[in-house]
């Protein structure tokens, strides 16, 4: 899509220092973090949110998500997954969210 800014991240039109890489996927810092450390995974196929997904590219991220969580050596983290009008960006995303607490604080 034209306007996604995440299309704009995969293709490059947006500089982005990644953190991980796939043939699938790319993780990356979120520009308003939420938490000591907050990455966003993301398909490299432009797919609108879970709804849309038949489940490979679900596991796929959260496969990516647990192998990043081991590299940083998070003790605790959250992924969260908006859709809809929940969602900021209308482009299938993940949230990495580490060392949070059980009470939702950072």
């Amino acid at each position: 899509m034209q306007e996604c800014i995440f299309c704009k991240i995969i293709n490059k039109e947006i500089p982005k220092k990644l953190e991980a890489e796939t043939a699938n996927l790319l993780a990356f810092k979120d520009i308003n973090p939420k938490a000591p450390v907050h990455l966003l995974i993301v398909p490299k196929e432009h797919v609108q949110d879970i709804r849309y997904d038949s489940g490979v590219i679900w596991a796929s991220m959260g496969k990516l998500a647990v192998k990043l969580a081991k590299d940083k050596k998070l003790k605790s983290f959250r992924l969260v997954h908006n859709t809809g009008e929940a969602a900021a960006v209308p482009h299938m995303h993940m949230h990495l969210l580490g060392e949070v607490a059980a009470t939702r604080e950072v």
